[in-house]
C-alpha cells in the first residue's frame, strides 16, 4: 500500500471535527517548512480518542514504509 493510499485511508475513518482540524493544519495561504509544520501539530490540543482509533493509529505507524517529509507528500499530492 503507498502512503497516499494509507493516507487516504486514515484520513476516510476520521470524523469529521477530526477532519476539518487537519484542514485547519494543513491549509495556509503560504507554504510552511516541515519545522512549521512540526511546531503546528505539536502545539495542536490533545483530543479524547476511544480504545478502537487509538488500536486504529498503533497499527497504522507500525506498517512499512518510507518516511517522506511535508514538503514531498505535498508534491506527491499535487499541491
Amino acid at each position: 500500500m503507498s502512503d497516499l493510499d494509507r493516507l487516504h485511508e486514515i484520513i476516510d475513518t476520521l470524523p469529521s471535527p477530526q477532519v476539518h482540524a487537519l484542514l485547519t493544519l494543513l491549509e495556509t495561504s503560504q507554504p510552511i517548512s516541515d519545522e512549521q509544520l512540526a511546531r503546528r501539530l505539536a502545539e495542536a490540543p490533545e483530543e479524547e480518542v476511544d480504545a478502537e482509533t487509538v488500536a486504529r493509529i498503533l497499527a497504522a505507524e507500525a506498517e512499512p514504509g518510507d518516511t517522506i517529509s511535508h514538503s514531498e507528500l505535498k508534491q506527491r499530492l499535487g499541491l
